[in-house]
This record gives structure tokens, C-alpha cells and sequence, in this order.
């Protein structure tokens, strides 16, 4: 409204009347002015570049007048199955948590997580009508509950490179509520959780090298302390803990 437009000026929101710098929508026939600025722009741009599509001119003249950011892409969706397993190493009382480290390149290079697998991502999306509903909208994507057994299966299949038969196997319990949340500037990870604590000691050093070249290890807290776990773990760790 008018009334509340006038509250935002009158709070500096589109300049400070103080040092006299207001945006041109602010000014007089401010809101006419940039609309003659973008037709003019429109009209030059495409006198130029005649082979340029109108919707694209129109996007660059627009937000060259408007103060306006251009709007946002939506951001990749990502559904991981995480395995959290606990145990104790012989001669060491301390509880201790499996971790894997990531590949030294891409998101989160080279840094300790939990075991996990990605069961369902929105850039490898099926179907012609998701991907034209998409290509018109920049709403937020549906991501699906994953089936829990295709979750399990897939971390079975993964784990079996971290431990030995039997212990990889061993049925891990599932959180059944909401799944964990963690949201990065270009993707968000939809996290369903699996924990197990095996009772009996591990006789396996704190570190080893897997065969796809990445490194796995049981750490304590402290020791993910030292090597800086990212705040997504955190939040896994914190769940588990309450259970």
C-alpha cells in the first residue's frame, strides 16, 4: 500500500534522504522515467540484434533500469540415505563413529561425513512434462520419499566397501520421522538416517584407505573436532544422540 511504501522510505529502505541517494524509482516520475528507459533499451537492443529473443532483451533491459536482482535458479534437490554406525575399537573405551572422507574435488572436497549414498537427485529427473514444468517455473522442486528398502539396499551395497561382510549387513535401525534438512547455496540434501551400534569391539585401525582411493576411519568427537566436521554432521549427530 501507499501508507507502507512510505513507511519504507521513511526508513531509508530506497536511500537515505539524508545524503539525497535514492534509487530512480524514488524520484520524480520515477516509476514512468524507467519505463521509457527499458522500452527505449528494449528498442535499441533489438535494432542491433535483431536475432536475439525478445524475452532475453526484455530480462537484461529490465533489470539494467530496475534496482530489482535477477531471480534466483531453484536449487538442485539431493535425497541421501546416511548410515550413522558407532562402536568401540579394542583397548579403547572411547565411543567412536564411522566416517568417510569425501572425494578431494567437487561440493565439500575432502572433507569427514557419514556413510552415505545419493538414492534420487532433480538434475537426473525423469520425464518430459517434469522437465517443461520446470523450464517455466523456477518453484520449488517435489522431491519423493525414496522407498526405505531401496534406501537400505543402497547403503548396503556401499557400506560392503567400508567394513567387513558381516558387519556392513547388520540391520541398522531407521528414523522414521522427518527426514534431516541441510541446505547449501546450489543444492539441498534431503537426509533419511540409519543407525546401528555394534557391540562387539572393531579390530581395525582409526584410518584405512578404501579401494576407490578415499579414506575411512572410526572418530571420536574430539577427533572430528580436529578435522572440522561440516554443521550437515553436526545436525546427523545431534539426532542420533537424542534416540
Amino acid at each position: 500500500t501507499r501508507d507502507h511504501i512510505e513507511d519504507l522510505v521513511a526508513k531509508g529502505a530506497f536511500g537515505s534522504d539524508k545524503n539525497k541517494s535514492r534509487c530512480r524509482l524514488c524520484e520524480l516520475n520515477g516509476a514512468s522515467n524507467a519505463f521509457y528507459s527499458i522500452s527505449d533499451r528494449i528498442a535499441t537492443d533489438l535494432s542491433t540484434s535483431p536475432n536475439v529473443k525478445l524475452e532475453t532483451v526484455s530480462a537484461i533491459a529490465g533489470h539494467a533500469c530496475l534496482p530489482i536482482p535477477p531471480p534466483k535458479k531453484a536449487k538442485r534437490e539431493e535425497v541421501l540415505a546416511v548410515a550413522v554406525i558407532s562402536s568401540r575399537i579394542v583397548d579403547d573405551d572411547q565411543l567412536r563413529w564411522l566416517m568417510v572422507k569425501r572425494p578431494s574435488e567437487g561440493l565439500l572436497a575432502g572433507q569427514w561425513e557419514f556413510p552415505n549414498v545419493e538414492v534420487w537427485t532433480s538434475a537426473k529427473a525423469d520425464g518430459k512434462k517434469e522437465k517443461k514444468e520446470k523450464a517455466k517455473s523456477k518453484a520449488a522442486i517435489e522431491v519423493p520419499i525414496i522407498d526405505p528398502t531401496k534406501r537400505s539396499k543402497a547403503l548396503d551395497s556401499f557400506i560392503s566397501g567400508i567394513l567387513d561382510e558381516p558387519n556392513a549387513k547388520k540391520k541398522r535401525k531407521q528414523f522414521k520421522d522427518a527426514p534431516i534438512t541441510h541446505i547449501f547455496s546450489h543444492v539441498c540434501h534431503t537426509m533419511w538416517i540409519e543407525y546401528n551400534h555394534l557391540d562387539e569391539d572393531i579390530a581395525l585401525n582409526k584410518r584405512w584407505k578404501l579401494e576407490n582411493g578415499r579414506e575411512a576411519g572410526w572418530m571420536s568427537e574430539d577427533d572430528m573436532k580436529d578435522v572440522g566436521i561440516t554443521s550437515g554432521v553436526h545436525k546427523i549427530l545431534a539426532k542420533v544422540k537424542i534416540m
